[in-house]
């Protein structure tokens, strides 16, 4: 079994809770060096995994022989980072979003074509239990076909974190917004079309965008609706799929799908009245629909192991989990909702 010589540039939240822990469990994966700016970071990885701590990312691809660059350094520091990595000789697996703009990421995927180096993106949101459980049920085609997939996240925060400033990449479009922008794509296997987004900074006590509202027409015509709100006193639900026989809902308490539908075998006839006189001066026609209900743990379905696919990816030859090619597109769109949200 191959194993891959692994570093870690960024010993914060993301680095230091997840990236570690799973390069530790993972037989594939030795983790040979960790890069951060803070000696006390350094010091506490010396000691928990005795590996080699450098300051920087050059001084790190200069003294040590990796298969494996992990970025999980703030989003204003990828673009340097993984085009170092590359004219080393080494593979990326990188931090979302990969670079600030669209430009900048077709500049990497430009390098990593001319280095003959392969680069995959963290895209935690699609592989999870909740996503895998749904794309089970969308699979049956219980609610036909789909017309639109909404995703929100509401609650109050003040954000004083480095995420809270534009000059660092921060902002809920590229926190949240990145996330449920790949999440909704994967889910609904389509290129955006038309995107519109309206941006705002409320309880964050940064510059950067704390309120995010997009709508996102794909190419298949599903509409995407994304809400997220850090400054809202209320929750909202977190999941709408809504389909032309019946939507879905996650029931967070139970921690599981409603699915509610029909079959339009099972309707009755209904005539279509077309003149201005409606029947019994009524409004609509009365009918009762036969809702069908079903309610399908979470648990049944298992969330995908990144760290296997990326295994399978950088070490096996297979195909990424998260094809640059679609990494792009969810770029494209946050690029798209940045202009059009500061369009007068």
């Amino acid at each position: 079994m191959r194993t891959l010589r692994c570093a870690v540039i960024g010993l914060g939240r993301i680095g230091w809770r997840f990236h570690v822990p799973q390069i530790l469990q993972h037989k594939g994966f030795e983790l040979t060096a960790v890069v951060d700016p803070l000696p006390e970071r350094l010091a506490e990885a010396r000691t928990e995994f005795g590996v080699c701590g450098y300051a920087d990312h050059g001084a790190l691809l200069r003294s040590t022989e990796l298969d494996l660059v992990v970025v999980a350094s703030p989003t204003r520091f990828h673009v340097e980072q993984v085009m170092a990595a590359f004219e080393h000789g080494v593979d990326v697996f990188c931090d979302k979003p990969l670079a600030p703009t669209l430009p900048e990421v077709d500049r990497l995927i430009a390098a990593m074509e001319q280095h003959g180096r392969k680069l995959m993106v963290y895209q935690p949101h699609r592989a999870r239990a909740e996503v895998v459980a749904l794309r089970s049920i969308l699979s049956q085609n219980l609610i036909g076909p789909l017309y639109m997939l909404r995703r929100a996240v509401l609650h109050y925060a003040r954000r004083n974190d480095w995420q809270a400033f534009t000059r660092h990449g921060g902002g809920m479009l590229n926190n949240y917004g990145a996330h449920y922008i790949d999440q909704l794509l994967y889910l609904c296997a389509s290129r955006a079309r038309r995107i519109s987004c309206a941006l705002r900074t409320i309880a964050s006590l940064g510059d950067a965008d704390d309120v995010v509202k997009a709508l996102i027409e794909t190419e298949n015509e599903v509409i995407l609706d994304i809400e997220i709100n850090m400054a809202a006193a209320h929750p909202a639900p977190p999941w709408q799929i809504l389909g032309r026989y019946g939507s879905i809902v996650l029931d967070q308490a139970q921690r599981a799908w409603l699915v509610r539908f029909f079959d339009p075998n099972d309707l009755p006839k209904l005539a279509v009245q077309e003149g201005l006189a409606a029947n019994d001066r009524r409004y609509g026609s009365g009918e009762v629909i036969p809702w069908q209900e079903v309610s399908v743990p979470v648990e049944r379905s298992a969330a995908i192991d990144f760290y296997s696919r990326c295994y399978d990816y950088f070490a096996l030859g297979g195909e990424p989990f998260v094809p640059i090619s679609q990494t792009r597109e969810v770029m494209r769109v946050l690029d798209e909702c940045r202009r059009c949200a500061s369009s007068p």
